[in-house]
């Protein structure tokens, strides 16, 4: 089982030959001056690297602008704009596709980071399949002192590099879900515009949606090779929004709309269904995962709609002394289905082949990307 190898053979770029891939890169940033440089280090790295790097500072308080100011002297593919007031992660997405010139498109996070070979794979099969509206890979999840702990997606639409179709797509999303990390995910830059780009009504589930329906229309290519890293941290955009169980009613209630008005009629129907019942156990296992020592079981059953009976199993469960968080995701689970009996049964085969066979090597990868480089030790002696 290959997680962070390839087969692509490398290309010239390995020696600085290679032209750039149209790509544009859009990092907005928001007071993570002590992280930013790591991701950009990560995206200068690539072969072939990106036509350009635009960075949108979203209001930063701390010494983001000053780093980035920094970054882009020393190369030309770097770009900042910037928000004068903080607008939100949306608001600097929209910023920089207004700008973005590449045919590609990858929407980043400057507190997660793409691992080698990334543009080289996305590359390679957008260009062999044309139909495809974008690309993704696995990725390493990555707790906040730099562990390598999992793999995302939890369950693949297919378990081999390949462009799945719409059909297949349909297939797949009946048993299997949630398979694009924003982080890994390269668009097709015109077919995204096409639909709209980002909606801001959706806050964090907006390219959960986004590449759904891009998925639906045209297609996309999977490739199972672990290619970026996502952060685990419960103070991110997305994990707010889920510990929140206003804001994650008031998305799913945005997300149903927006279902209902952007999907075919024929897939309108279940995918209201699939999604909505995935996305809430998604959102209630935050409350599990990043439960700092308690679990909040009425905040659990709201978000899954369960009614009373549940919500008394939930209570009792809660009270198990060591293993409470489990038998909690474990109720969860058998009541909401999230995903086909097959799809966990692989899942959980393939998490644990990556503990004892791939992690060590992905790991070896992150290390190199985290590691400090001379250019910040300049800076804080500056």
């Amino acid at each position: 089982m290959n997680f962070g190898e390839t087969k692509l053979e490398p290309t010239d770029s390995a020696l600085g030959a290679t032209p750039p891939m149209s790509l544009s890169v859009i990092l907005p940033n928001f007071n993570h001056a002590k992280l930013i440089p790591r991701a950009l280090r990560a995206y200068l790295n690539q072969t072939p690297p990106a036509r350009e790097i635009i960075v949108i500072d979203d209001g930063s308080t701390d010494d983001s602008v000053k780093i980035i100011e920094d970054f882009s002297r020393r190369y030309p593919a770097i770009r900042l704009i910037r928000h004068l007031r903080n607008r939100g992660v949306v608001a600097a997405i929209r910023s920089g596709l207004d700008v973005a010139t590449g045919e590609y498109v990858l929407l980043g996070s400057s507190d997660d980071y793409v691992l080698p070979r990334l543009f080289g794979h996305a590359d390679t099969e957008l260009r062999a399949n044309p139909l495809a509206a974008l690309f993704c890979s696995g990725v390493a999840l990555v707790s906040l002192d730099n562990r390598v702990i999992g793999l995302r997606p939890v369950t693949q639409p297919c378990r081999s590099r390949r462009y799945l179709s719409p059909a297949d797509v349909r297939r797949a999303v009946r048993t299997t879900d949630f398979w694009f990390i924003g982080g890994s995910t390269v668009y097709r830059r015109q077919l995204l515009a096409d639909i709209g780009d980002f909606d801001p009504r959706l806050g964090s589930i907006t390219d959960t949606l986004t590449t759904r329906l891009l998925a639906f229309g045209h297609g996309f290519c999977y490739d199972p090779a672990v290619l970026g890293a996502y952060n685990k941290d419960p103070t991110s955009f997305s994990a707010r929004n889920a510990l929140s169980v206003e804001a994650s009613l008031r998305l799913l209630h945005a997300a149903d709309a927006w279902i209902v008005e952007k999907f075919a009629p024929e897939d309108r129907d279940e995918q209201r269904r699939l999604f909505g019942r995935r996305m809430r156990f998604g959102f209630a296992r935050l409350w599990v995962v990043w439960r700092d020592g308690t679990l909040n079981t009425d905040a659990v059953s709201d978000i899954l709609g369960f009614g009373p009976a549940d919500r008394t199993v939930l209570a009792a469960l809660a009270r198990v002394p060591l293993v409470s968080g489990l038998l909690v995701l474990g109720w969860m689970t058998l009541r909401m289905r999230p995903f086909g009996a097959l799809a966990t049964v692989q899942a959980a085969w393939r998490h644990l082949c990556f503990k004892w066979f791939g992690r060590a090597a992905v790991q070896r990868q992150v290390d190199e990307i985290c590691r400090p480089r001379a250019e910040a030790s300049a800076r804080s002696a500056d």
